[in-house]
């Protein structure tokens, strides 16, 4: 569907100061099929979105939330830079979690020692961004906590919820979803929804096969009092039954149901919405069906089989393909597999049914020792070359994960302290922090417990480190590797222990230590050497021993190819550049851009930001502008979305340079008064001090306004300005087509060409471009080996003869 204009021009002028960087953000999946019924409430929703800040529909199970939330999203992907972002809250079952799960979802890191809601609101404050919390009403007030604190501090994040419940907040724009609407008879949107649903089941259904076909098709409607999912449940028995059957059946079962005058007794009993058409099932797909409902986020036919222990696994998948038939089951098809999942409506329902008949807690025990089993497998295959296919599992998997262990916690300290610490030990190379906050909750009661695997989940928690708690991730690394010394415990991986506690103590500022154990595991055989190497060599080059550092460097880059994770070679391509960067800035350049590509090809996301900012600084200073600008705005990116506000200040106060190097003076004045206020930026970036003398003496009087710009900006407004400025830069010089520059000439090699005609030397060159007189040397080499010359009288002749130099030359906009 198409958005309304005034809305859409509404939007693009609240956020003119956004440009769209990349492909759009966001994690909505794409709705199935039509909906039916809803386009005026639809369009209702939208206009509200775009005029207040926190949008809730609300009303009973059953009624569709879900779907027009999804709806929404999909149609706002467009509208909102920074993306639409859907929270599934169903299988959050402890509203302590709640904050965290948001965090995953929108892949925002945990910082220092805040709390996730503070870094929630610090990370998405100033981002234009549509965040939809789905089933709220069993959090509800957790949800209401984590939205009052986001909009208190963002005034460009709007917030769309459901629940059956109102959240009560001020300002909260409610919209009560009701059931459809029957007027209209065999016209009506109920009836309409009911014979599309049918033709899926049964192509040749039409509600003119008989005269008492839509008689029954309305007075089913007004049975289940135009709830869409009731209508779906009964529309999918078309397969086997008519529709008087269905319709008998259906006013036997409500007729029981007399509840309080005026409210239906189906809208008071959600379960009787489900257990009217479970009753259909044979006692095998009803037994299906009820312990499906103890998986969150979905599954497949292997894990269910595995999790129930099930020896026909055809069986069970014409039951799964009964049940899909009948609406009780959603089939969700990519990449030539099958995911199923359930509605949370008949997730609840199948819960309770598992409960009433006493299977709930057996039934969730075997998911859980599943899940605890499976961690534990991905973990021991996780450090090699099928890194991604188990950091994708993780991530498929994380809500199943979530739930089984806050059942087990309780229940299985062994379960549970398995699923925390692969889980956190696997995640964490791949940004998903959430588990260390498991492995924190049960460390306690685990080493109570003595358990033989108690060196993993300390290990695990050394990863605290990342998330702010360094001096503690750094004793419990330590007791992990004290633990694996002793008989009867099963250690870690070989030298992850040292290398995650050399790790921990480097966040803490103890370098020495860090050398210490990083030598430890680049000492040992085997796989440890793929990151203990790296780890020695940051070490070393950190403490200042370089030659030491150099000698190990090339065995670091080797042991990590041949271990073939790509987690591991971006690390040691990572650490090698940064090693060689004032030494070799050449050969840097070459190992950051493998491994920015590594990144890309791998989706290593954990050092996309890093690997892409250090490069970027040093193409700025060899003088690759246009591979600083596109490498910048991914660092840029990386660290936002992330929340990383630490690297994001060092990103930022790189900037300025950058923008001096363009030429383009004001906005690094403005940038560089905007981050000098900023203790870390003179910290980490000691430059930063010399550009801007260098900017008052360019800039003079002129220097004023844009240092007064800059001084007025917090960090969210450097960040919108720095982006509205990489994105200017982009377009002007992509603006930069062929046209001019024959033989292929790069627009550098165009400047180059120039400077030669001019009669610079190669370090005139250099000087004038700001780049190294190595750099200046392969610029002209790879000029002249384009054009065919091998002098600088034959490129300058050459040059003149294509109208690029001299009087003849045609403008070249640099």
């Amino acid at each position: 569907m198409s958005l309304p204009t005034d809305l859409f021009l509404l939007e693009c002028r609240e956020w003119e100061h956004v440009p769209v960087v990349g492909p759009r953000q966001g994690n909505v999946r794409v709705p199935p099929g039509a909906m039916i019924g809803r386009d005026q409430l639809l369009q209702s929703i939208i206009e509200d979105v775009g005029n207040y800040r926190l949008v809730a529909l609300t009303g009973i199970g059953g009624v569709g939330k879900t779907r027009l939330a999804i709806e929404v999203a999909t149609a706002l992907g467009e509208v909102f830079p920074e993306g639409v972002w859907m929270v599934e809250l169903g299988d959050v079952s402890d509203p302590g979690a709640l904050p965290d799960a948001v965090a995953t979802a929108l892949g925002i890191t945990p910082q220092s020692e805040v709390s996730t809601v503070d870094t929630l609101v610090s990370a998405l404050a100033g981002r234009p961004l549509l965040l939809v919390l789905d089933n709220c009403e069993h959090v509800l007030a957790a949800t209401v906590e984590l939205i009052e604190a986001l909009l208190a501090s963002s005034g460009e994040l709007k917030v769309l919820t459901t629940s059956r419940v109102s959240l009560e907040l001020p300002g909260e724009r409610e919209l009560v979803v009701m059931p459809l609407d029957l007027d209209g008879g065999a016209s009506s949107p109920a009836v309409t929804l009911f014979a599309s649903r049918a033709r899926s089941v049964r192509p040749n259904f039409s509600l003119d096969d008989h005269p008492s076909t839509t008689a029954a098709v309305v007075e089913i409607c007004r049975v289940l009092d135009g709830i869409p999912l009731g209508i779906e449940l009964a529309a999918a028995r078309m397969a086997g039954m008519g529709v008087v059957d269905v319709r008998d059946r259906l006013d036997d079962r409500f007729r029981l149901l007399e509840g309080s005058p005026g409210v239906p007794a189906r809208q008071q009993s959600l379960p009787d919405l489900v257990r009217w058409s479970t009753d259909l099932l044979d006692p095998a797909e009803r037994d299906v069906l009820q312990r499906a409902s103890v998986f969150a986020g979905g599954f497949d036919l292997a894990t269910y089989v595995a999790v129930f222990d099930v020896a026909d696994d055809v069986k069970v998948l014409r039951s799964f393909d009964r049940l899909v038939r009948s609406s009780l089951v959603v089939a969700d098809h990519a990449d030539g597999r099958v995911r199923y999942r359930l509605l949370e409506t008949v997730r609840q329902c199948g819960c309770d049914m598992l409960d009433a008949e006493g299977l709930l807690a057996a039934a969730r025990d075997q998911h859980a020792r599943y899940f605890s089993t499976r961690a534990a497998m991905m973990w021991d295959r996780w450090n090699g070359p099928g890194w991604r296919s188990k950091v994708d599992w993780l991530t498929l998997e994380l809500a199943n994960l979530r739930s089984a262990f806050s059942w087990s916690r309780a229940r299985d300290i062994e379960v549970a302290a398995d699923i925390a610490a692969h889980a956190a030990l696997i995640g964490t190379s791949a940004n998903l922090f959430e588990a260390i906050g498991w492995v924190e909750q049960i460390l306690e009661p685990a080493s109570m417990a003595d358990m033989p695997r108690l060196p993993r989940l300390y290990a695990a928690a050394g990863y605290a480190c990342f998330v702010g708690r360094a001096s503690m991730a750094a004793e419990r690394a330590d007791r992990a590797m004290a633990l694996e010394a002793q008989p009867g415990y099963d250690p870690c991986q070989p030298g992850l222990s040292a290398f995650i506690g050399a790790l921990a103590n480097v966040y803490a500022g103890n370098l020495e230590r860090y050398v210490e154990l990083a030598s430890v595991a680049a000492e040992l055989p085997g796989s440890a050497r793929a990151f203990g190497r790296p780890a020695l060599v940051d070490g070393l080059q950190s403490s200042g021993r370089v030659d030491e550092a150099l000698a190990q460097l090339d065995g670091a880059v080797t042991s990590a190819r041949e271990l073939g994770s790509p987690f591991w070679l971006a690390y040691s391509l990572w650490i090698a550049g940064m090693t060689l960067a004032k030494i070799d800035p050449s050969r840097a350049l070459s190992l950051w851009d493998e491994g920015v590509a590594v990144v890309r090809e791998n989706g290593v996301d954990f050092f996309r930001g890093f690997l892409a900012r250090d490069a970027a600084r040093l193409h700025t200073s060899q003088g690759d502008v246009d591979a600083a600008v596109e490498l910048f705005g991914a660092a840029l990116d990386a660290f936002h979305r992330a929340g990383n506000v630490a690297q994001l200040v060092i990103t930022l106060a790189l900037l300025p340079e950058l923008f001096e190097r363009l030429g383009r003076l004001e906005p690094a004045a403005t940038l560089y008064a905007a981050m000098i206020q900023v203790p870390q930026s003179v910290t980490q970036v000691p430059e930063l001090e010399a550009l801007g003398d260098r900017l008052a003496a360019d800039l003079g009087a002129a220097m004023a306004k844009p240092v007064a710009a800059g001084r007025s900006m917090n960090l969210d407004h450097a960040v919108a300005y720095a982006r509205n400025e990489m994105a200017a830069v982009r377009l002007e010089r992509a603006s930069l087509s062929s046209v001019g520059r024959p033989a292929g000439l790069s627009k550098r090699e165009v400047e180059v060409l120039r400077l030669v005609a001019e009669g610079l030397t190669t370090r005139e060159i250099a000087q004038r471009l700001f780049i190294s007189a190595k750099t200046a040397d392969r610029h002209i080499q790879n000029l002249y080996a384009k054009i065919g010359a091998s002098t600088r009288a034959a490129a300058t002749r050459w040059g003149y003869e294509q109208g690029l130099v001299g009087s003849g030359r045609r403008s070249v906009t640099n």
